[in-house]
């Protein structure tokens, strides 16, 4: 039953190409909750076999996720903000926390899985200048389907794949160190 489910999602991710990878992960980057996983770590195995080209996925997945965010933010910005017009209270205290919050709730809600489509709907609510939502949004989404991909990238037993394992480690105690360090920065100020 495993095997034919990762027969089956193999196919479907193969058969979706760098185009729908991109589609994929725009409905995956709006408030649609679908996992991304369903296609990011296959598309990885793919990679490893030579397949699929690891880049081509990587970018295909990131602006499609950060497209799907922006979708968010400007629906918040624009029909969520009209929509709650009397809410003003919680409209101002939004803001507030943007201004003082927005880059590292931008970076790190990518990074938490099934959590990090949503932070562009208060990011959009409480005007996070675009300068701001577009370049670290991305940098967060990048990080993540890198990290996907490179799991599944992993998956494949061959000596070299092996060592993709080492990269996501070295990769993910980096962004950790990053974060932790931005986190006692901001905290200090």
């Amino acid at each position: 039953m495993l095997e034919e489910l990762a027969n089956f999602l193999l196919n479907f991710t193969n058969d979706l190409g760098y185009i729908g990878i991109y589609i994929y992960m725009t409905i995956v980057g709006s408030f649609i909750p679908l996992p991304s996983q369903i296609v990011l770590i296959p598309a990885g195995y793919l990679a490893s076999k030579g397949d699929m080209n690891f880049f081509a996925i990587w970018i295909a997945a990131t602006l499609g996720s950060t497209t799907g965010a922006t979708i968010n933010y400007f629906l918040a910005n624009k029909l969520l903000r009209g929509i709650m017009k009397n809410k003003k209270e919680l409209i101002i205290k939004t803001e507030k926390f943007f201004e003082n919050h927005a880059k590292i709730s931008l970076f790190l809600s990518p990074l938490t899985i099934g959590a990090g489509q949503y932070i562009s709907i208060p990011a959009g609510l409480g005007k996070t200048p675009l300068t701001i939502f577009w370049p670290i949004t991305f940098a967060g989404n990048m990080i993540f389907n890198f990290l996907m991909i490179l799991i599944g990238y992993a998956f494949n037993p061959d000596e070299a794949n092996q060592k993709a394992i080492y990269v996501t480690i070295a990769l993910l105690a980096f962004v950790v160190i990053t974060a932790t360090w931005y986190i006692l920065k901001e905290i200090r100020k």
